[in-house]
């Protein structure tokens, strides 16, 4: 059994502009937490001048993230979740949000837990 799934995306070549700025990074985490109907709790964004973003949402579920480093043309995406999710279907939405040359996608299993410590039923 796991309790946590670590997904990760690191996206290259993206299109500047939707990097760059709050409003858009912003829109686009919200747009996935909808999209793979995960529950906001509360979120927080840091826009670095000139350009550059930083952005987490913690959820119900755990937390989303992203860091955008607009210079490089190179954002990445971290998604911690307690209940499994189809996350590398996001692939063909991101590239095409990001204009995006590549995105190499990873997910980790998290907490594997061993059969002596299952909570078990009396």
């Amino acid at each position: 059994m796991n309790i946590g799934y670590h997904y990760i995306w690191d996206i290259h070549g993206c299109d500047t502009t939707k990097i760059s700025f709050e409003p858009d990074v912003k829109a686009l985490l919200h747009a996935l937490i909808a999209q793979l109907q995960l529950t906001k709790v509360k979120a927080a964004f840091k826009q670095f001048q000139p350009k550059g973003v930083t952005g987490f949402i913690l959820l119900e579920e755990s937390h989303i993230s992203i860091h955008t480093w607009p210079e490089h043309q190179f954002a990445a995406i971290d998604l911690f979740s307690c209940k499994p999710i189809e996350a590398s279907l996001l692939k063909p939405y991101l590239m095409e949000y990001f204009k995006a040359s590549d995105i190499q996608f990873s997910s980790l299993k998290r907490g594997s837990v061993p059969t002596p410590y299952l909570k078990q039923s009396n």
